[in-house]
């Protein structure tokens, strides 16, 4: 089962194309993008398993979010998240799970991700969340 880590906070602002202190509009957002995560999820129970991983200490949703059992969301709370998305990347690396797939438009995390082991797949802002998760879901229809 192929593991996508997300850079939650950093692929929200690249998405939706705006700089932090938009805090409302963004944890709006950032719904969006687990909620969408979820269903990509739910139609590939077996294939893929997926973690969300948003800077800063865990809160609440604008509205209530059902997370399937693949999916997971992690706040980094006194880390960074790229620490503890290439905490995972390196746990697979040297683990018998399978794969690991960075999303992110950080090209730091990204490249350090791939020398860890993992692969990156690279957000840019011309980019929308509908493509980034067909591309997911085409891997897995081969």
């Amino acid at each position: 089962m192929r593991l996508y880590c997300v850079d939650g906070t950093n692929l929200v602002r690249v998405l939706w194309g705006y700089a932090p202190g938009f805090d409302e509009q963004e944890e709006s957002d950032s719904a969006t993008l687990v909620e969408s995560f979820a269903e990509l999820c739910r139609r590939q129970p077996d294939r893929v398993e997926v973690e969300v991983f948003f800077d800063g200490p865990s809160r609440p949703w604008p509205r209530p979010i059902r997370l399937p059992s693949n999916l997971r969301v992690s706040f980094s709370w006194d880390v960074s998240s790229d620490e503890l998305i290439l905490d995972r990347v390196r746990a697979r690396a040297f683990g018998a799970e399978g794969g690991v797939s960075v999303v992110t438009g950080d090209g730091e995390l990204g490249r350090r991700a791939k020398e860890e082991g993992g692969q990156w797949l690279s957000i840019h802002r011309a980019a929308s969340l509908d493509v980034l998760l067909a591309s997911i879901e085409k891997r897995f229809a081969r």
